[in-house]
């Protein structure tokens, strides 16, 4: 077992294709700890540890959303949303691709077509992106996690909607660059990680 990992790093392209997937896997990590602006942090993650305690509805619900952020939610950071919205985005084509026929003409066409979906899937993600981000604001918002001077400001919630919304896209597109020039399935890795 030993010698067959050792024989991975002896291969070049492997080699680098490795260590490109771990080095974005790290670009992650770091841009996990990147709070988002007017969040009263220590707050939240007390909020999040109390209803986890708790064993609320509300707590099972933030461990399993946590899961698919890489526990960003209770820290709220810029990743906070995960790749969630893409993975729903991606859920839902592929569902109407089996319902509606020109959708399901669109798959057969081949690399094109299949390029027009990924464009109106990465469309939907942004759009998903924000209707999700305004959510988790509206949310945190009433349960006082956001400091009041953020919170009364209209630029605050367009600035963190689309810090949220730049995130899950910056995701999205690392998944991708894993996908093309690392080992593959990247945002399979990015929710692993």
């Amino acid at each position: 077992m030993l010698q067959a990992f050792i024989n991975v790093f002896r291969i070049a392209e492997l080699r680098t294709k490795i260590l490109f997937t771990l080095g974005m896997l790290a670009v992650f990590r770091i841009g996990h700890w990147i709070p988002l602006p007017g969040v009263n942090q220590a707050e939240l993650e007390k909020f999040f540890q109390q209803q986890v305690a708790d064993g609320s509805a509300a707590g099972r619900a933030a461990q399993f959303v946590g899961v698919f952020s890489g526990g960003a939610f209770g820290h709220s950071t810029i990743f906070g949303l995960g790749v969630m919205p893409y993975i729903s985005a991606s859920i839902i084509f592929q569902l109407l691709g089996s319902v509606l026929p020109s959708m399901k003409a669109l798959q057969n066409e081949g690399p094109t077509g299949r390029q027009k979906i990924m464009e109106w899937t990465r469309l939907a993600t942004i759009g998903l992106c924000v209707v999700q981000g305004i959510g988790w604001l509206k949310y945190i918002s009433a349960m006082g996690l956001v400091y009041q001077q953020w919170a009364a400001n209209p630029v605050w919630w367009v600035m963190a909607v689309a810090a949220l919304t730049a995130g899950c896209m910056f995701l999205m597109w690392l998944g991708e660059q894993i996908d093309k020039h690392g080992i593959g399935n990247g945002v399979s890795l990015i929710i692993a990680a």
